[in-house]
């Protein structure tokens, strides 16, 4: 009984090795999260639903649905129209 257990820790512990080194030699290089640009792809219902109203504050003029992210005193918002500094 005991050969069998000792047998299981030391098959289990091989495989737990095994698992690990392919997981460490299956990452890439390293690259740091600043350069990785990426884009989610969304649906059209769902851009629609998440766009910000006009008033809201924004960072781009992408979030906004009149698509215009106006900069104003201190803060973004999304606005109908243009306005000179």
């Amino acid at each position: 009984m005991r050969s069998h257990l000792s047998r299981a820790l030391a098959v289990s512990c091989i495989l737990c090795l095994l698992c690990s080194i392919t997981v460490q030699s299956a990452t890439g290089p390293n690259v740091q999260r600043e350069q990785l640009v990426q884009r989610i792809r969304r649906s059209m219902l769902w851009r629609w639903i998440t766009q910000r109203p006009v008033g809201a504050t924004c960072r781009d003029n992408s979030e906004c649905i009149t698509n215009y992210c106006a900069i104003q005193d201190t803060t973004a918002q999304c606005s109908l129209q243009t306005f000179s500094e």
